[in-house]
């Protein structure tokens, strides 16, 4: 049937279609309603408003095709339903639905039709928007569902003169659908519902509850339908059905159904309406803790011993007490509390509870009994056993289970974890259930006992792998995010590249250590559990279920990944299985069963090998080279048949392990053994090389593959390892490495292979000259092409290969002019990234072939950049450049250029740091003196631009030649004046380090200068923080003038300009003598004054950052009574201030303030509380304005939260933080900033109660984005509303899209995606139909920023 549908239709085109809806032919009547669907969706919303008589008839042509006896018409009629309704004045809509109320299908069995016929209808009316008046549409179409549907629910309604029997009343008539169209009503229509009905439909749903009709799953969606009931219960509503719940369950005749039925809705409450159900758990959890208490079960127990049923319905009740148990416990657990010991001590009796299988608890399982134990594993599970329908009490256990989660996801940090509850009662009953016969509970047992060995590491012990952060001297894959100190680049220093144990520590080039195990809290505990937990894992290891095989070694991987290795003494017991499973073959797993929970849904033999190749990886990286060499054999033997695998991502895994292995059995880790596993070094090699050059394998793979040879390479061309490979191989490796190189899609990976072999080659090996010259040429031919990576990863990988003995004297002329050619470009761009590396490759090539490198367009570019601002880590590298052309006699020419090109036109202070420098380095070959500089400030009295330049070179050329610097201090303070203008500063700067050259002939005068009170005592202070600054760096004596100084800055910190210069300069006296002074910072801040409190509070805030291990020792004696000091100030201010030195030290000192955050904790939270004393009301002309003078300390305290959540998040309890988010949400502005940027960590750091708190954040959110302007309103709160709506809907977008991809797991995330959060749903759907075209933006730029 073919039918022409024009682009615009009108009612003819409807009659047209009609006339075929009622043909006899089934496919004509689906064709027809297709292409009415089709002119519906296309048609103009009121096309068929003017003509009711085609109105009336489509609607009762598609009400009849209703009762089809096709199924596809039908569900095509139910399809047309949506845009009819879309279409159709309101006149037909309640006739409309009062016939598909009334429909009765007399030729389908289906009989569900009527009610998705009516689901359909109801979405497709127009809906309230929740804090929005209705529209007139809106209140219309209300009207209908008032006036038709709700009687029709309660048995109200009447057709034909004769009342209809509601839904709920007739059995016949009720099925899932007809509640879930009750459930769309309440979604859709919830804020309009009046009293009295949800009164009535929420007493008709419970009813239908509690009466005998009607199926479980008719049921199952009834209380689904009564926790939507319950976001619109008035408190009288909820607090009658309250005593009614607690009525029927003091019943003395209640029966199991009963008692079942109100436990459910109890559950499905508390998951609804959390914060106004916890008001009423005093009074209803008894009933839930007396559904598992003791009494009962041993009841159970003894019925059961007498030959009794084994009792099915007992086993329904327990299930859903413990659901409900979990839901009180992850939706209100500040309510909970209470009750935490009572819920640990059910969850525990009924994990045990297997009443068909006795075993005695206290009874340890021989080794010897251990073969048998398998073979009755996979007995039970050919025969399908625990499935059986006799017996359910798997699901009361695996519900035990997985409260026992939602207890250690919720009460582990800061809270039961610190206290010993969960290692000492938790832990061992579910190490115990490891035997669990039924695998899913047993899934959910590994679950559980994994997320609390996650918990015990969260924060604790930071991460200072190589393959996460980016070192100075080896550059690997991937890229590091992470920042970190910048270290000085001056001197000679620079060139040095030394690897000492004690900054490669975790990088591989140093066996690993087992940690010293604390003397007590969780990582104690975890390591007396360890040998329990290993014993059991390796049985488990040694079955044939794959998912419950995966689960344990991620278990496994977990306790490694905490306690940084720890099972060096279990090697035997599970270096077998774990091999086993690297070589596990499909046809191994062929009859193995794949239904699993607890995150393992999805295992399969792949799966499993990828996890074990994990394992290996870590066990080879966090384990010292030593306990690994009896085992290393097998090892490499199961890495090695893995690397081929046809699934890229085993292969991938398989290299990477392969790498590790790498690492462990060579040279530095290895020293006195590595010859030993020559054999299996060859073999890695062999693989290695083979997945690198393959141009079948997966880009990937090669990737990976080309990483690995250069750490393999990296590690034998020491002096140390360089007899573990041969020539011949090394030189075929290094080969391929070029080859690489020369290649787009490998590019990367082969620059930084070739960095780490850079970096560690030595004297012994010396690298073929060719090789070196071309490998040079190509990285610097990458510093051109626009991928960043591609650039960054070059710049390093050329600086190590520039200043390797390896390469010493192999560079021809031809190269280093190549090389300078390709850096000249970079220094006048001035990208810092580059820059400095760059530099202190020229630097080093300076030396070798000056007269190549230092050239004009070298020159040039120095002076350009000179222009522009400069990094501190830039000008470092930069100064050790001009000392090294200065040094060769080529200083001149520089010189000339810097003061003729640049000479006011830059920074002075910098332009005079480069000069002071080239001016001492050269000596007399620069062609100009000090003198010229003296005579230039004299001349230049009224160019202040001119007089600074000259006296920043003058203080240079002082610090670096020390006591023979000839100018008195006289000259500098001949400068200084009232108005600090640019001289001044400039000179206070200079005469400072001058003094830090020559203290004993410049620091009495400066001191003797500030004992007069005036404007210069700023200036002196400038110049004594110069001075302070350069004698820590160069570890200067100034102990005789100490006491000294020290009294002359706290005199001098009367005066508002003086007290952040004072405050630096008592933090530099610390840093200096720590032993002095730490006693005196702490008496600052409990003297009176508050200006020397608040002086002495940003005094220790500027010490943190300080990186020196005697001044730590000093400091952990002291710092977390300062902090409680300082936090505990009454001085508001003073509290600020104290924030952000607890937000430093959580940055600069977090193992010092880890173990003290339960004392310092309290004082933040209590702080992120709006005053209300604090606010007030400020009349300004005709407005009013609010003030809150607690905002800035409340800011502060959010800043700090913020920043333990990255370095201490395991010690925060994530209920009180997250109720302080929540706050912050509606809080100012700044604040809401920050709690957005929170919600969005912990998506990624607790995805569990992110999904409990979706409600609540969505009622902040649409908050924030209902919020109007007014008219009168300026551009710049414009802005600012518009900012705070876009960060709104970023973090909305990346919560929608987080929860989404985690639908499959298990926990709150999967029950807030399936429609429990109502809350959030209806939220979701708003933005998303109110701010369509800003998210479609926003996803584009995720997309962007994705594809970046």
């Amino acid at each position: 049937m073919a039918t022409t549908i024009p682009a615009n239709p009108v009612p003819a085109t409807v009659n047209q279609l009609l006339q075929k809806v009622t043909d006899s032919d089934p496919d004509f009547r689906f064709m027809a309603l297709s292409d009415l669907l089709t002119v519906l969706n296309i048609g103009k919303h009121d096309f068929l408003h003017h003509d009711y008589n085609t109105a009336a008839r489509t609607v009762d042509s598609v009400v009849r095709a209703l009762d089809d006896q096709n199924g596809e018409v039908q569900n095509q009629a139910i399809k047309c339903l949506g845009p009819l309704v879309k279409k159709l004045s309101i006149s037909l809509i309640v006739p409309m639905m009062e016939k598909l109320s009334s429909l009765k299908l007399k030729n389908s069995v289906d009989n569900s039709v009527p009610s998705m016929a009516m689901r359909a209808v109801v979405e497709a009316l127009p809906r309230p928007v929740p804090g929005l008046a209705p529209s007139r549409e809106v209140a219309e179409a209300y009207t209908s569902i008032n006036r038709v549907l709700i009687p029709r629910f309660l048995g109200q309604s009447v057709s034909a003169g004769n009342t209809v029997p509601g839904l709920f009343e007739s059995e016949k008539d009720l099925t899932a659908d007809s509640v879930d169209v009750l459930i769309e009503v309440v979604r859709c229509f919830g804020p309009m519902l009046q009293h009295v009905e949800i009164e009535a439909l929420h007493d008709a749903v419970v009813t239908l509850l509690e009466q005998d009709k009607g199926n479980s799953v008719v049921k199952k969606r009834a209380v689904v339908a009564v926790s939507m009931l319950a976001h619109y219960l008035s408190e009288d509503l909820l607090v009658a059905f309250i005593k009614r719940t607690v009525a029927a369950l003091s019943h003395p005749r209640l029966t199991s159904v009963t008692r079942r039925l109100y436990i459910t809705i109890l559950g499905s409450m508390a998951r609804s309406i959390p914060y106004r159900f916890g008001q009423h758990l005093p009074e209803l959890v008894p009933f839930i803790l007396s559904a598992l208490g003791e009494d009962e079960l041993e009841s159970q127990l003894e019925q059961i011993s007498e030959g009794g049923e084994s009792g099915l319905e007992f086993n329904e009740v327990r299930e859903a007490s413990l659901v409900a148990l979990e839901a009180f416990l992850s939706s209100c657990p500040t309510q909970m509390r209470p009750y935490t010991g009572a819920a640990i001590e059910a969850s525990l009796r009924y994990l045990k509870f297997d009443p068909n299988y006795a075993v005695d608890d206290d009874e340890e399982m021989e080794d010897e009994g251990d073969e048998e134990f398998e073979e009755d594993d996979d007995e039970f599970e050919d025969d399908g056993g625990f499935d059986d329908d006799d017996d359910a009490s798997w699901k009361v256990r695996r519900c035990a289970a997985k409260t026992l989660y939602t207890i250690i996801s919720t009460r582990s940090s800061g809270d039961l974890l610190e206290s010993g509850v969960l290692y000492g009662k938790v832990a061992p009953a579910l190490v115990k259930r490891f035997d669990e016969r039924e695998e899913n509970v047993r899934l959910e047992v590994l679950s559980a006992i994994a997320l609390l060995i996650r918990k015990t590491g969260e924060g604790i012990i930071p991460d200072f792998s190589i393959d996460n952060t980016q070192n100075e001297y080896i550059n690997q894959l991937p890229p590091s995010r992470k920042r970190r100190r910048q270290s000085s680049g001056g001197g000679a220093s620079s060139f040095a590249i030394t690897l000492t144990s004690s900054n490669l520590s975790g990088t591989g080039l140093t066996s690993p250590t087992l940690e010293k195990i604390p003397a007590s809290g969780p990582r104690a505990d975890l390591a007396a559990l360890t040998p329990t937990i290993v014993k059991s894992a390796a049985k488990l290891l040694k079955g044939k279920l794959i998912p419950t095989k995966q689960a344990t070694i991620n278990l496994l991987d977990d306790m490694i990944s905490v306690q940084r290795g720890g099972l060096a003494q279990y090697f035997e017991q599970i270096t077998g299985p774990i091999i086993d499973a690297i070589k596990l073959t499909g046809a191994a797993s062929s009859s193995t069963s794949l239904s699993a929970a607890g995150g393992n849904a999805s295992a399969t033999a792949g799966t499993l090998r990828i996890a074990a190749l994990r394992l290996t990886s870590d066990i080879a990286k966090n384990h010292s080279s030593a306990a690994l060499q009896p085992y290393l054999p097998k090892i490499v033997s199961g890495v090695v048949s893995a690397v081929h695998d046809r699934f890229y991502k085993i292969s991938g895994q398989a290299i990477q392990t392969a790498e590790e292995v790498v690492k462990a059995i060579t040279p530095p880790r290895s020293r006195l053994t590595a010859q030993k596993f020559k054999g299996e070094l060859e073999k890695l090699y062999e693989v290695i090389v083979d997945r690198t050059t393959a141009n079948d394998a997966d880009a990937e793979v090669r990737q990976k593959a080309i990483h690995a040879l250069g750490t393999l390479l990296s590690r034998t061309s020491g002096s140390e390892g360089s007899t573990l490979l041969p020539e011949a191989k090394r030189k075929a490796a290094l080969g391929f490495l070029l080859d690489r190189l020369k290649n787009e899609t490998t590019r990367l990976a082969a620059v930084r292979a070739v960095d780490n072999v850079a970096a560690l080659a030595s004297n012994g090996v010396q690298f073929e000259p060719e090789w070196i010259r071309q490998v040079a040429v190509e990285l610097g031919a990458q510093l051109r092409k626009a991928n960043r990576s591609l650039r960054g990863s070059s710049i390093i990988a050329l600086k190590h290969l520039i200043l390797s003995p390896a390469t010493k004297g192999t560079l021809d002329d031809s190269t280093v002019q190549s090389i300078v050619t390709a850096l000249i470009p970079v220094i006048t761009n001035n990208d810092t990234q580059l820059l400095r590396p760059g530099l202190l490759v020229i630097a080093h090539l300076t030396s070798e072939k000056p007269r190549i490198v230092v050239t004009a367009q070298l020159i040039r570019a120095l002076c350009v950049l000179l222009q522009s601002t400069i990094a501190g880590s830039v000008l470092d590298s930069l100064l050790v450049l001009v000392t090294n052309i200065g040094q060769i006699g080529q200083g001149k020419p520089l010189m000339v250029g810097l003061l003729k090109d640049v000479g006011v036109s830059g920074d002075p202070s910098i332009v005079g740091k480069v000069i002071g420098t080239l001016l001492v380095a050269s000596g007399n070959s620069a062609g100009v003196t000090m003198d010229s500089f003296v005579q230039e400030i004299k001349a230049n009295s009224g160019d202040q631009a001119r007089a600074s330049l000259a006296l920043s070179v003058l203080g240079e050329a002082g610090l670096r030649l020390g006591t023979k610097f000839p100018l008195p201090p006289q000259l500098f303070l001949s400068q200084f004046n009232k108005d600090f203008d640019k001289v001044s500063l400039s000179a206070a700067v200079a005469l400072g380090r001058a003094g830090a050259g020559n203290v004993s002939v410049y620091l009495p005068v400066i001191l003797q200068a500030m004992k007069k009170e005036g404007s210069t005592q700023y200036l002196l202070l400038q110049s004594i923080k110069e001075v302070l600054q350069q004698a820590a760096l160069s570890s200067t004596d100034i102990s005789q003038y100490s006491t000294l100084i020290w009294d002359q800055i706290l005199a001098s910190s009367g005066v508002d300009d003086n007290k952040a210069v004072c405050a630096e300069c008592i933090g530099r006296m610390v840093i200096i003598d720590p032993k002095t002074y730490m006693p005196k910072l702490d008496a600052l801040l409990r003297n009176k004054s508050p200006v020397l409190r608040a002086i002495a509070v940003q005094a220790l805030r500027y010490t943190l950052p300080d990186e020196n291990e005697a001044f730590d020792a000093i400091l952990k004696n002291y710092l977390i009574d300062m902090l409680q000091t300082m936090l505990e100030d009454p001085e508001m201010e003073i509290r600020r201030h104290a924030m952000s030195t607890l937000n430093s030290a959580s940055h600069n000192k977090p193992e010092l303030i880890l173990g003290h955050l339960n004392q310092l904790i309290p004082f933040v939270m209590k702080e992120t509380v709006v005053k209300q004393e604090l606010v007030r009301e400020v009349q300004m002309g005709p407005f009013k304005h609010i003030i809150d003078d607690g905002l800035e300390v409340r800011k502060a305290a959010y800043e700090t939260l913020y920043a333990l959540m990255e370095t201490a998040f395991s010690r925060i309890s994530i209920i009180d933080l997250y109720d302080r988010i929540i706050a912050g949400l509606s809080d100012d502005n700044d604040i809401r900033s920050l709690c957005n940027l929170m919600v969005s960590k912990l998506v990624y750091m607790d995805p569990d109660e992110t999904g409990r708190r979706l409600d609540t954040i969505a009622e902040a959110f649409r908050k924030t984005l209902s919020h109007k302007l007014k008219d009168t309103a300026v551009k710049q709160e414009v802005e600012k509303q518009d900012e705070a709506n876009r960060a709104v809907l970023r973090v909305t977008l990346h919560l929608g899209e987080k929860l989404k991809t985690s639908s499959g797991g298990s926990g709150a995330v999967s029950s807030a995606v399936n429609g429990s959060n109502q809350v959030w749903t209806s939220y979701w759907e708003w933005v998303n139909k109110e701010f369509a075209s800003q998210l479609k933006s926003l996803r584009e730029e995720n997309k962007d920023g994705g594809a970046a």
